[in-house]
């Protein structure tokens, strides 16, 4: 299953609403927060290859006091790289797509192309170490554990490097975890304390 464009489109309108918004979520993880608790979001599905890059997308062009067109044109492209991006990735081919989504914002920001000379290295470095984090936690899949553990390692690499002040990561407790069937409850860094 591909992710979807009703999907896609849900959460690109959102992070345009959220960047208008003077009162919505300023940082990544804050936007991330808010687009994983879109009630049409299902628990898993692989329009979360796109979440990880859109929120990453807002959070930059905000804090470099872009326009919104910047923005949208920018998630479209996010969009079209993500589009063919199956799911199941994470247990097919050992690459989970939130992590790939992390690299599409960096090539996309960095404007980067498998010719660049510049900043060619820094999207891979930023998607290893977002699938370094991912794979602290063993499986079944989870959509929403690896877009917290995607940001939570991404946000760091931003500043390292690409020189991106995104926000921090927050203490998170994970508030789908009772829509899913595989939730490893206790084995989730996430998962909410007694």
């Amino acid at each position: 299953m591909l992710p979807s464009p009703e999907g896609m489109q849900m959460i690109t309108d959102k992070c345009l609403q959220l960047f208008d918004s003077s009162s919505g979520a300023l940082n990544a993880a804050g936007i991330a927060v808010e687009l994983l608790a879109l009630p049409e979001l299902p628990m898993h599905c692989p329009d979360h290859h796109f979440l990880v890059p859109a929120a990453l997308l807002t959070a930059a062009h905000r804090a470099a006091g872009h326009d919104r067109a910047a923005l949208d044109r920018d998630l479209r492209k996010a969009r079209a790289r993500i589009a063919s991006l199956k799911g199941g990735s994470c247990g097919e081919y050992g690459c989970c797509g939130a992590a790939v989504g992390a690299g599409v914002f960096a090539s996309i920001w960095n404007k980067t192309a498998p010719l660049s000379k510049e900043h060619w290295a820094a999207g891979n470095q930023l998607t290893a170490r977002c699938l370094a984090s991912i794979a602290t936690v063993e499986g079944p899949r989870c959509c929403k554990r690896v877009t917290y553990l995607t940001l939570r390692a991404a946000l760091p690499a931003c500043r390292e490097l690409l020189g991106l002040d995104l926000g921090e990561f927050p203490q998170l407790s994970c508030q789908h975890h009772q829509r899913s069937k595989e939730c490893r409850e206790q084995d989730c860094p996430f998962y909410p304390g007694e």
